[in-house]
């Protein structure tokens, strides 16, 4: 499917849903370091034109250096979009950097029992795997307010899951050196869980990592602005930590600019970094490159927490989840 100039051609959200968008991390800025109210304006728009009905919550218009107000406000605005009982969906209004501090400051009892969605990726993560330690509940990972301002259409598609839409299995090509041994066909089942892999090695050892629940799952990782040496470091950390060796599959997204750094030949390549993880895995663990999934445009949208089913038949990979009843 090739890229619309813009949401208009794209498939309208019917009925018309309702969205509540919280800032709890970083604020759109200018290269100034002022807010961005033309970009923030263009996404709302695009948003809007796909059956969105948004309601901004007060942080959104506020900064405080680079976030979109202090601690408190960021916690209070996130919390009470969570807790909304009018409303379809919580999508922030980006990631960044701000989501870790402000985990200490929400109540989680009331999170438990709350039932509005909430989706987000990058530093969004950071909350994905808290609300799975400290409630159970499953979440999203997938578009924010911002990934709309130039929406994919493949983007758009995979996104209507959120709101019970069925957009059929996640279909993709993998690199067949790194899935490992094994029969031409593999299927695992378990709980589908990851996000960014920035933000999971930074939970690791603290009340916000879910590692019970995570056991024999299925683990997806992304990254952006991680030259290759460091997402080796982060993975390193996952693998000598047990992580990696208790999931039942890997699948690998988009790791963007990890290979800027690479300076002269035998420099550290992503690929080498991958090649290098994979022969300290047990072959009975696939690793599946090419999940379109990442800080790139063309973009799926996971959950985080539900069982799921990963399926190999040579390099085609396919994913599916089941979704609560």
């Amino acid at each position: 499917m090739t890229k619309q100039a813009d949401s208009g051609a794209l498939k309208p959200f019917e009925p018309p849903r309702r969205v509540i968008i919280p800032a709890p991390s970083y604020q759109v800025l200018t290269r100034g370091g002022e807010i961005d109210h033309e970009r923030r304006e263009k996404a709302i728009a695009s948003i809007e034109s796909l059956g969105m009905i948004p309601t901004l919550m007060g942080g959104v218009f506020e900064q405080t250096a680079r976030f979109a107000g202090t601690d408190e406000v960021r916690a209070r605005d996130f919390e009470t979009a969570l807790l909304s009982t009018d409303a379809d969906l919580v999508m922030p209004l980006r990631g960044g950097y701000g989501m870790t501090q402000v985990l200490h400051l929400l109540d989680w009892d009331k999170i438990a029992s709350a039932r509005v969605p909430a989706v987000g990726f990058s530093d969004f993560t950071a909350f994905n795997l808290a609300l799975l330690a400290k409630t159970g509940r499953f979440s999203w990972q997938g578009p924010m307010l911002m990934s709309f301002a130039n929406p994919d259409p493949f983007m758009v598609e995979r996104f209507r899951v959120v709101f019970g839409e069925n957009p059929g299995p996640l279909v993709w090509e993998a690199d067949p050196a790194l899935l490992g041994g094994g029969s031409a066909k593999f299927r695992a089942v378990g709980t589908l869980w990851g996000g960014n892999l920035c933000l999971i090695e930074s939970l690791l050892g603290t009340p916000w990592f879910p590692e019970r629940e995570t056991e024999g799952g299925i683990l997806f990782l992304e990254d952006v602005g991680e030259a290759a040496y460091r997402v080796e470091r982060m993975l390193l950390t996952l693998l000598e930590a047990g992580i990696l060796h208790k999931q039942k599959a890997i699948l690998l997204g988009a790791f963007t600019n990890a290979d800027d750094a690479v300076r002269f030949e035998g420099d550290q390549t992503l690929a080498r970094t991958l090649s290098y993880i994979r022969s300290r895995l047990p072959q009975s663990i696939p690793m599946a490159t090419g999940l379109p999934f990442g800080h790139i445009e063309r973009k799926a949208t996971l959950p985080v927490g539900l069982p799921a089913e990963f399926v190999l038949e040579g390099s085609s990979a396919a994913l599916t989840w089941s979704m609560p009843s």
